[in-house]
């Protein structure tokens, strides 16, 4: 009789507690997770270790990084530019026009650069259908140009070459620009922009061998 009552007590005082159990009053609570430390801005705050291997070089990066280096300025190995490409200027004394493109100083032969003219024995025809010697034409234009001046080339500053090609001018005039200006001369492709527009103005103006 006894047992039966204190298992009737223990009953009761679990059907206390399941009644006043406060289920579902924390249901809305939100859980707040602990602050994060300040990494600044880094995704990955672990030290690389020091005996971690740098990555392995593709077959050609090696070579391909050393011909960068060469060619980027203050590089170990910078690629040094030819002497032909350094010109300088140079007067030419007593100069003979051998034809509208080229003249020549003493051993020395400068054919003027940028240019096409026609042969010294060329001839050419005009708008009436009628040839005339405008290769001879071409050599007398730029003989009375020069007039006996000294002429100004840019020259390679290495070397003593007797056949060049080179921008010459006299009295602060381009004689490749003179003469396409003038008509006696076509410009060579690639041209400048300034030859372009003079051969353009001067075929316009039927000037020279566009007469």
């Amino acid at each position: 009789m006894f047992r039966v009552s204190r298992l009737f007590l223990v009953l009761a005082a679990l059907g206390a507690l399941w009644f006043f159990w406060p289920f579902g009053k924390y249901d809305d609570v939100v859980q707040v997770e602990p602050p994060q430390p300040d990494t600044g801005g880094q995704l990955f705050t672990k030290p690389l270790s020091k005996d971690a291997a740098a990555p392995e070089a593709k077959p050609g990066q090696e070579a391909e990084s050393k011909d960068v280096a060469a060619a980027t300025p203050g590089g170990a190995a910078q690629q040094a530019q030819p002497p032909e490409s350094l010109l300088q200027p140079k007067r030419f004394y007593r100069v003979v026009v051998q034809d509208g493109g080229s003249i020549q100083a003493g051993d020395t032969t400068i054919t003027l650069a940028g240019i096409d003219v026609e042969g010294l024995s060329e001839k050419c025809e005009d708008s009436r259908g009628q040839a005339w010697p405008c290769g001879r034409f071409a050599r007398s234009a730029l003989t009375r140009l020069i007039r006996g001046r000294a002429v100004q080339c840019g020259v390679p500053a290495a070397g003593e070459d007797t056949n060049l090609t080179a921008r010459c001018a006299v009295g602060g005039k381009d004689l490749s620009l003179w003469m396409v200006t003038h008509g006696w001369a076509k410009p060579k492709a690639p041209a400048s922009t300034a030859l372009t527009e003079a051969a353009e103005t001067a075929q316009e103006r039927r000037l020279g061998i566009w007469r």
